[in-house]
């Protein structure tokens, strides 16, 4: 058999220039993947199926960053109980149906979680303050979210047992509205304890 050019150790030149050969994949390739896992990272993916909610705006001083994330989060508890009114007056038709159920739960939870992640945000800050007042004040609102997150799973069990009805719909929405809403006030009124005043 003849060699020719192709005798000893020396690879073939299609070998060599081979766009699978090892010298492109550590140039080309390698970073790619690279790229693909770090942007892959759960720190790399957002962890919502929607669009995340707009940071709380930090402030010059920690008592402005607290001020801006308390507005943010009472705004968001403005839009939770809003949304869970108008939930009650859709419950409240003679046309409301399962599916409909299923949506409005469904983002009653994604609404409410929402809060709590202002929430969570404005306590980290209320947390640096070392203050054992400002600590007991985040402890006692986040207590109070937990309570009131109670409501929304009393009604997912219900309708899983299939022994929902509309006015439970209506009447638990208009508690969980006016649970949001004393929510609301205990945080405004809290607000001295936790170093920030509007």
């Amino acid at each position: 058999m003849k060699t020719g050019r192709h005798s000893g150790n020396r690879r073939p030149a299609w070998i060599r220039y081979n766009r699978f050969s090892l010298p492109f994949c550590r140039t080309l390739v390698a970073p790619m993947l690279m790229g693909l896992f770090f942007g892959m990272a759960p720190g790399g993916l957002t962890q919502y199926p929607w669009a995340p909610p707009p940071p709380a705006l930090t402030g010059p001083t920690l008592g402005a960053s607290l001020r801006n994330a308390a507005a943010a989060t009472l705004a968001q508890a403005e839009n939770v109980s809003r949304m869970a009114d108008d939930w009650a007056r859709r419950a409240s038709s003679g046309s409301y149906s399962g599916d409909q159920f299923q949506r409005d739960l469904n983002t009653l939870y994604l609404q409410f979680q929402m809060l709590r992640d202002q929430f969570n945000g404005l306590a980290s800050l209320a947390l640096q303050l070392g203050s054992p007042r400002a600590n007991n004040a985040v402890a006692e609102l986040d207590a109070g979210l937990n309570i009131i997150a109670e409501l929304p799973d009393f009604l997912a069990s219900q309708f899983h047992a299939g022994s929902m009805d509309r006015q439970t719909i209506v009447r638990t929405c208009s508690a969980f509205a006016d649970a949001v809403h004393e929510w609301q006030r205990e945080l405004t009124k809290n607000s001295s304890r936790m170093n920030f005043v509007w």
